[in-house]
């Protein structure tokens, strides 16, 4: 049986410029239009300019959307404004998350040096959703990316003693693997955020130290030094 293969479009080429029609703005292109050469028009600039994708999937520049809505919807300026807000921050999570999976599978493609199996990319869906098995909550395409370049030497070593049909066999096991280690990789990164907080704490107390100290030899050069002016100073 062939294994299938596929390369998600956006890993095709690499994409320079990225043009989106506003549904607002841009002018709608009837067929007739287009059989005679009019090519439609795609004014968002997605690099330059602010915009938001609605619900239904159509996008707009930000304050296009602002006046579809009401003109359109017959909102209120209030509504108005709290729904381009609203869509403003589902849009930009909705890229940062594309983002943050094509980064993931390149490094994946090139760490196999290879394409993207059907089969591995199920598994993958699933583990984003939390519905893999033995995973109780989503994991995202970022936190996967840390972990696999945290374990990459060690699934090498395992792959050098273990024995795969082909790739797609050992991407799957290597998933498994790290899903595996979730748990661990979590509480490695909870306590490496405990240590930064404990020496951030210490390098405060360190320079209101030298701060105490400072307003001390200040204080005694001049012959005035008392408690109540270092505290004095210390809340200004």
């Amino acid at each position: 049986i062939r294994e299938k293969y596929f390369l998600p479009y956006f890993l095709k080429q690499e994409v320079v410029l990225v043009l989106l029609k506003c549904h607002y703005c841009d002018p709608v292109i009837t067929k007739k239009m287009r059989e005679q050469g009019v090519k439609p028009v795609k004014s968002i600039d997605t690099e330059k300019h602010e915009f938001v994708k609605d619900e239904k999937g159509k996008y707009f520049h930000a304050e296009c959307y602002g006046y579809y809505l009401l003109e359109k919807k017959k909102m209120s300026v209030e509504e108005a404004d709290r729904k381009v807000a609203e869509r403003l921050l589902i849009t930009k999570k909705e890229i940062r998350e594309q983002e943050e999976k094509d980064k993931f599978l390149r490094w994946i493609m090139d760490y196999y040096d290879g394409t993207l199996p059907s089969y591995f990319l199920k598994k993958l869906k699933a583990v984003r959703e939390g519905t893999y098995e033995g995973l109780n909550e989503p994991i995202d395409y970022a936190t996967l990316l840390d972990i696999y370049q945290r374990m990459a030497n060690y699934l090498n070593k395992i792959a050098a003693k273990k024995t795969f049909k082909n790739t797609t066999q050992r991407m799957n096991y290597d998933l498994a693997v790290v899903v595996g280690n979730y748990g661990d990789y979590k509480k490695y990164i909870n306590r490496l955020k405990e240590e930064s907080e404990k020496a951030n704490e210490v390098q405060k107390v360190m320079k209101e130290q030298e701060k105490v100290n400072h307003i001390v030899k200040n204080k005694k050069e001049d012959h005035s030094f008392s408690l109540t002016d270092v505290i004095d100073e210390l809340l200004l």
